[in-house]
């Protein structure tokens, strides 16, 4: 991209806040992270494998994301790991979905692994981790809740009334639930304000695009992995680690001893007031946090 392409780009309706610098970053990441893809049975899968570490990161992303939606996980961890970042745009069930993702895993000659998911990245990891745990290292919750199946008929509900939304107002209406969760009224730094600024940015760009299917894919595997169990007692002899990240204000919290309660070997960190967005508002000591557990694993 020349300048003038950039300048451009920066103009428009989603980057007209973001500063040059992290402007170019994206610019940057988007260059050097380009969407991989496998056949699976009749579909396309897409991932992102970047980094050179002896230890793998497979890292899943959040609601209405893509492979390339995880960028800050994707760049915190390939500087000191190999990371797989697959996108959760099509699987029609959970049991596919595993599947589809050790298909990739295999073709990246992947046995063992870490396992980081937040949001709804964290619902996809919990059945994929309970499908795999054999294989993983170690698992990340950020922004999590356990399955509730109090919650299954809600979906299952909404999941009908979704197919006859229009898209362009699916998308509309599902973006500003999502985006309510960034509560830009929280106090930063003016450091933070612009790397906020910048998240949204990218965010709302994808939202804008976001294809009515992925929408309805990614509701169908939210209601499925509510409709399921995990107790303490599956895991049994499994020797890894738990770290669950939460936040006293977050959707999740009031859940947050039944999630611990699920794993064995549980680190669980709790943010102050910091909502839905603590790995950006608390963004160093997060990273110092997810340093230190991981050197520990090694």
């Amino acid at each position: 991209m020349n300048v003038v392409e950039m300048k451009n780009q920066r103009n428009s309706k989603f980057y007209k806040d973001v500063t040059p610098k992290l402007y170019q970053r994206l610019v940057d990441y988007r260059k050097n992270h380009p969407i991989k893809t496998i056949k699976f049975r009749n579909k396309e899968l897409e991932y992102i494998s970047c980094g050179t570490g002896e230890k793998t990161v497979l890292t899943f992303h959040g609601a209405l994301g893509n492979a390339e939606g995880n960028f800050q996980a994707i760049q915190f961890f390939e500087k000191k790991y190999r990371v797989i970042a697959p996108s959760i745009i099509n699987f029609e069930s959970l049991d596919e979905f595993s599947e589809g993702v050790n298909d990739i895993l295999k073709k990246e000659y992947v046995k063992k692994y870490i396992l980081i998911g937040q949001s709804f990245g964290s619902f996809m990891a919990q059945p994929y981790f309970h499908r795999n745990y054999s294989n993983i290292e170690a698992l990340i919750l950020v922004n999590s809740y356990p399955p509730k199946y109090e919650w299954v008929k809600d979906f299952e509900k909404s999941n009908k009334m979704l197919k006859f939304i229009p898209a362009f107002l699916l998308r509309k209406l599902i973006s500003k639930k999502l985006l309510k969760l960034a509560n830009e009224d929280k106090e930063m730094s003016t450091r933070i304000r612009e790397e906020y600024n910048f998240s949204m940015a990218f965010i709302k760009e994808r939202f804008s695009k976001i294809e009515k299917s992925v929408i309805l894919f990614q509701s169908i595997l939210t209601g499925e992995f509510n409709g399921e169990k995990y107790n303490i007692e599956d895991y049994y002899g499994w020797d890894g680690k738990v770290l669950i990240f939460t936040a006293n204000d977050d959707h999740g919290f009031p859940y947050h001893e039944e999630l611990k309660s699920q794993y064995p070997n549980v680190e669980e960190v709790i943010f102050e007031n910091v909502g839905h967005m603590g790995t950006l508002l608390k963004r160093d000591e997060y990273h110092a946090i997810l340093n230190r557990f991981l050197d520990l694993l090694n």
